[in-house]
């Protein structure tokens, strides 16, 4: 233990011996001392600040899924079963959230033989050549527009790569151009756990022909969108 009382004892004996010197000596004196109780007291309270301040947890990485880089009004619709979709003048992102595993989702997107059985609008659609994970498909659309009935066919190149990406491309038809792809990506629910749901997105880039009214075919072409991919995520479920 440090003894305090040294200090005073030596300034007394100091003042005694040299009247002048004394007063400057013992402000010296003075201020060792209180540097000396400060640095102490800032020692004991950095000890028992250490002492009763609980340790903080480790920050939690952050969970940066496909879903989470959404806007959060994305994210909410997808997490609520909603299709969302966004983009204008033909050029359009559609996405789906499908609680299913990928080989599930996939055996849907590419049976290209029997979507018209339960894509709202197909009336067919068949597979032209088959090279393994390069396809030709040709679709036809019908749909009724107020009085009319408007029937459109597009024949198609497949690109795939395996549960991951659907690319396709115009080769005929009815319609510009049209092409894009289907994108399928895992998602977790819960971090660094296995995935339990898929992510689909539907990047399309579809414009009319000439004869074709523009405003009325986007409007169209946009509303379908969020059918065909409910549609889909029904589909997946159905098939268990």
């Amino acid at each position: 233990m440090t003894e305090y009382l040294s200090y005073p004892t030596i300034a007394l004996t100091t003042m005694q011996a040299s009247p002048k010197s004394a007063p400057n000596l013992t402000s010296k004196l003075v201020q060792m001392f209180a540097n000396k109780l400060s640095l102490g007291s800032a020692v004991v309270m950095a000890i028992a600040i250490a002492c009763s301040t609980p340790a903080l947890p480790a920050r939690a990485s952050l969970f940066d899924g496909p879903v989470d880089r959404l806007p959060s009004v994305q994210r909410d619709s997808l997490r609520n079963g909603q299709t969302v979709v966004t983009g204008e003048k033909g050029k359009y992102v559609a996405r789906v959230l499908i609680t299913a595993s990928p080989d599930a989702v996939w055996q849907v997107l590419t049976d290209y033989a029997n979507l018209y059985k339960f894509i709202p609008n197909m009336s067919s659609s068949k597979i032209l050549e088959n090279r393994g994970n390069r396809k030709v498909i040709e679709q036809v659309d019908t749909r009724q527009v107020f009085l009319i009935s408007i029937v459109s066919r597009t024949k198609l190149a497949i690109q795939e790569t395996d549960r991951q990406q659907i690319d396709f491309r115009l080769l005929d038809g009815d319609l510009s151009q049209m092409e894009g792809y289907w994108k399928m990506e895992p998602v977790s629910t819960v971090p660094r756990r296995p995935p339990t749901q898929v992510l689909i997105t539907y990047t399309v880039n579809a414009q009319p022909n000439s004869s074709t009214p523009t405003d009325a075919f986007y409007s169209i072409f946009k509303d379908a969108l969020g059918d065909t991919l409910q549609a889909i995520k029904q589909e997946v479920a159905r098939r268990g």
